[in-house]
């Protein structure tokens, strides 16, 4: 649990920082710059004519502070008055912030023709980001000289105006894009890794985290403008069931994650069918709303929505108090996200003041539930995926040991040994150290075999092989080279000493004799040995050693041979 803490305030560190570090930059122009006034929507002339005229200007009442929002489906014109002067030399540009789902018809001191703005469409400004709308101001303003401003608003999250230079609004847009970036990037991370927690582990029940990631990602892409270069993606953007239709999946997908990730149908049933209830509600909203929308759909998605944040949070809370880290986790993932929500419900439902933060907080809460979640499989799975690890490496050295050792004899096999004699010879060119190698044969091998088959044979091989291998030095290496043939290698070692060492071997394979399923098995061995001359290559070292051996046949086997000639005979 402590762990646990530690990785989530490192994350919480982490998105901090990088809200600092790539946040929108403070305005430079005092709040007061502006003064905004509003023109009731029950004044029957909402042509821009008459906003700007002077009949209308006493109609126009004060709004306080430099926040706007903009509730129905009408038009509503604004008067922004400067409070004091805008110099032209720093560009201003008014800005408005929040502009997704919003159009801005915009007309400055002078302008014959409005100047219009929109995140998507003919009206979409590409030389700035999705941050705000940006309004340029040639020509600066004097103090009481206004902008009037028509906005119409499918949103319910409330703008502010602000005038700020353009050096900043660049700024801004390369911190606001930084930002994204990270945003999308994370998210996107941690649904491929749902993913492959999904195949890997066998458990589908992580598709739908990954489905409700993937469907953020996608409704953050929308909001942060990037579907307004294409046409096509543009209209899928605007229209007003896409945004919808992703909000019900997401939530659609994480309520059937939840019951998954918590086991609900099993630990607590009632919450479960309270959730399986919602999820069958929101199925047929999200089936409906491909074709229509009612002004009560949002209303009644909303509602649903609540039940379904009060069950996770029933649900979390009894995992918690059964000592379920799995719980723990989700709740500290989800519940940053769900208070977001409640408060922007109440909002839409006027409950109260839809708050300007909601549209900054939500992108963060989104990815921190999706870091802490991923944090969370880690410290979950880790048990299964270490043992998986565990698994693999033995896997591994168990695959590297048959390929370098005989099954039979536990000797090097001929691959595993030719390695070991390049390297060998190699280290006794560069040294100068002398080097040898002895082959060694089972006498009349093929006899044994006839006379007493095939399986005491084999238990031969591994005892010769056993004595041998017991009788080695640290740097000796033995391999079976072929059927009954076995070869030595002994690095630092003339060719006097080797041929006294393979001697002592010859001697202790034959010192008594091979007890096999209760029969005496007389065994006698001959070896051939030579040592590496200057310059020459393995496979010449090892003719000559074969050689040796043949040598050692030819003179009635159960001896040592040199490749000299000389003999040591039993």
């Amino acid at each position: 649990m402590d762990r646990l803490m530690r990785r989530m305030l490192r994350i919480a560190a982490l998105l901090l920082a990088c809200a600092l570090a790539a946040g929108p930059a403070a305005a430079a122009e005092p709040a007061d710059v502006l003064q905004l006034a509003l023109l009731p929507a029950d004044v029957p002339d909402q042509s821009y004519q008459f906003a700007r005229s002077q009949q209308a200007q006493p109609l126009f009442r004060a709004v306080p502070g430099q926040s706007v929002e903009v509730r129905g489906r009408q038009a509503r014109w604004w008067r922004l008055t400067a409070t004091r002067d805008i110099d032209a030399k720093d560009a201003p540009q008014l800005v408005m912030s929040h502009p997704f789902l919003k159009r801005l018809e915009a007309w400055r001191p002078g302008d014959s023709i409005g100047v219009r703005r929109a995140l998507y469409g003919e009206d979409s400004d590409l030389s700035h980001s999705a941050l705000a709308h940006v309004v340029p101001l040639p020509q600066g303003l004097r103090a009481g000289e206004s902008v009037y401003v028509r906005i119409h608003s499918r949103s319910n999250v409330v703008s502010t105006f602000s005038i700020v230079p353009l050096a900043e609004v660049y700024a801004r847009d390369g911190a606001y894009n930084r930002l994204r970036t990270f945003f999308l990037t994370a998210l996107g991370v941690v649904a491929l890794l749902s993913i492959g927690f999904s195949i890997s582990l066998r458990q589908p029940g992580y598709a739908y985290l990954a489905a409700t990631l993937l469907t953020q990602v996608v409704t953050l892409a929308i909001e942060g403008g990037d579907f307004r270069v294409d046409p096509w993606l543009s209209a899928i953007a605007t229209d007003r069931r896409t945004q919808f239709l992703l909000n019900t999946t997401a939530v659609l997908a994480s309520v059937r994650f939840l019951m998954f990730f918590l086991d609900l149908p099993s630990t607590q049933p009632r919450v479960a069918r309270v959730l399986n209830v919602c999820s069958a509600v929101l199925g047929t909203i999200l089936a409906v709303s491909v074709f229509q929308i009612w002004p009560a759909t949002a209303y009644f998605g909303n509602i649903v929505l609540l039940v379904v944040i009060a069950a996770i949070v029933v649900a979390c809370v009894r995992a918690i108090a059964a000592r379920r880290i799995e719980a723990f986790i989700l709740f500290a993932a989800w519940a940053p996200l769900m208070l977001v929500l409640v408060v922007r419900i109440g909002g839409q439902a006027k409950w109260w003041p839809n708050f300007e933060w909601l549209g900054v907080a939500y992108p963060w809460v989104v990815t921190f539930g999706g870091l802490v979640l991923l944090m969370g499989f880690t410290h979950q799975h880790g048990t299964i995926l270490r043992g998986a690890l565990r698994q693999l490496s033995r896997d591994r050295d168990s695959a590297h040991r048959r390929a370098a050792y005989d099954g039979l004899t536990g000797a090097l096999t001929r691959p595993a040994f030719e390695d070991a004699l390049a390297s060998a010879v190699a280290g006794a060119h560069a040294s100068a150290a002398p080097l040898c190698a002895a082959f060694l044969d089972v006498d009349r091998f093929k006899l044994i075999n006839d006379v007493h088959g095939h399986a005491v044979g084999d238990e031969v091989l591994r005892i010769v092989a056993k004595r041998i291998g017991n009788r080695l030095r640290g740097d000796d290496r033995l391999c079976r080279y072929g059927g009954d043939e076995m070869v030595l290698l002994l690095p630092n070692t003339a060719l006097a000493e080797a041929m006294r060492i393979a001697e002592y071997l010859r001697d202790a394979v034959v010192a008594s004799p091979f007890a096999i399923d209760g029969v005496l098995v007389e065994v006698d061995v001959s070896l051939g040995v030579a040592q590496l001359r200057g310059g020459e290559p393995a496979v010449d070292l090892l003719k000559r050693a074969d050689g040796a051996l043949y040598a050692s046949k030819r003179g009635g086997r159960g001896r040592v041979t040199g490749e000299d000639g000389p003999e040591l005979a039993a």
